[in-house]
């Protein structure tokens, strides 16, 4: 493999790239994301409306959903490459996009592992085509769920079906470029309930200013504050067993993200044309024994992915551990082989690094921190070439 080039070493099946989906986003990579990805990541301008609904005019929103309902109808390796593609071009732009996915998947009925757990509400079926479509973006708010302690946001009984909900979630992404918002609260009797609202505020729900973060500033991530915030009968969309949902929610925070991994490529693809365009063999040498390093975990964190949900977690784990580091050395390695210039603000590389943070905490549990920390502390290193 020493000779192959990166590009080559992270390209997907022929099938996979010749598939509508992944030729669309490649070209909107390039004419759309890319140009803007500097601008996305700046609060001052931002991720916008418009590229969203480009990406929602390919079906980008949509991989996996049967073409009965709007969408392709891919497998899931064509939705990884999309992601992987996206991800690498902007990630802000991905991380509104991404906050899709969860709603998308409560109204396909896959946000559960045992069904008897479950009981879907109307704003599930009411919302189902527009979501499935990607007519309608849709955010979250449910990160505090993973909270310990007490509840941070609390959902009593309105004794009409409805609830009113009470208390503070810290994170919200996209916040005025959404159509819908899904938001989850915990019951008296430890369930969980999930609504699904217009995002816009209401009495009982403000949305603050948007967090002074150190990446991806653009994406208009909020904090909502819910003061007996009514969510009618009607915008319940689901309730499940709180067990239920902390299985589920380990069992898919274990995964490696497919944007992680196209972070990593696109890292390692750019250090790798650096090291050519300015003479610099010592980067080539890094990006290819770094990819060396990379493309056979992310081909065993695929392929654990689409195994039975709940199986090979401690694998599953470590792999986004080990994945995550390399990605952080690799934007790293960037930045060394650039030199100085990578720190311009007009500069990806300094971006990339930031984005790399990123990766480590989003959807981070107490698990994949130890993992990730264990990584960090022993790295994967190359095998030696046999003689």
């Amino acid at each position: 493999m020493r000779g192959v080039p990166v590009a080559d070493l992270f390209a997907p099946p022929p099938e996979v790239a010749a598939h509508a989906a992944v030729t669309a986003a490649g070209r909107l990579c390039t004419d759309v994301l890319e140009p803007h990805a500097a601008a996305a990541d700046d609060p001052a301008c931002g991720v916008r409306r418009e590229d969203l609904d480009a990406l929602a005019a390919e079906g980008l929103y949509s991989v996996t959903v049967p073409s009965g309902d709007g969408g392709h109808g891919a497998t899931a390796a064509v939705e990884a490459e999309v992601v992987e593609l996206l991800a690498g071009a902007c990630g802000a732009t991905w991380f509104v996009l991404t906050q899709h996915e969860m709603p998308q998947a409560l109204v396909r009925g896959r946000l559960a592992i045992d069904a008897d757990a479950v009981t879907a509400g109307p704003a599930a079926a009411r919302h189902h085509a527009a979501l499935c479509r990607g007519s309608a973006l849709a955010g979250i708010a449910l990160a505090h769920l993973r909270r310990p302690g007490p509840p941070a946001v609390t959902a009593e009984p309105d004794g009409c079906g409805g609830y009113l909900l009470c208390g503070r979630s810290e994170w919200c992404t996209g916040w005025g470029l959404l159509d819908l918002l899904l938001l989850a609260a915990t019951t008296p009797d430890g369930r969980v309930v999930f609504g699904l609202i217009e995002a816009t505020e209401r009495d009982g729900l403000r949305a603050g200013a948007p967090l002074p973060l150190a990446v991806m500033a653009g994406t208009a991530t909020v904090a909502l504050e819910f003061d007996r915030c009514r969510i009618a009968a009607e915008e319940v969309a689901l309730t499940m067993d709180s067990r239920e949902w902390q299985e589920l929610d380990a069992a898919r925070s274990a995964n490696t993200r497919p944007a992680a991994l196209g972070l990593l490529r696109r890292a390692l693809i750019e250090l790798e044309r650096l090291g050519h365009e300015r003479d610099r063999p010592a980067a080539v040498d890094a990006a290819l024994e770094l990819a060396q390093l990379a493309v056979p975990l992310r081909s065993e964190a695929y392929a654990l992915r689409d195994a039975a949900v709940g199986e090979h977690a401690a694998r599953r784990t470590e792999l986004r551990g080990q994945l995550a580091e390399l990605t952080v050395r690799a934007t790293t390695a960037l930045i060394a082989a650039r030199s100085g210039s990578a720190l311009l603000a007009t500069s990806p590389e300094q971006r990339w690094a930031r984005e790399a943070a990123f990766h480590l905490v989003q959807a981070q549990t107490t698990t994949v921190r130890a993992a990730q920390l264990a990584a960090l502390l022993h790295p994967a290193v190359a095998d030696e070439e046999p003689p």
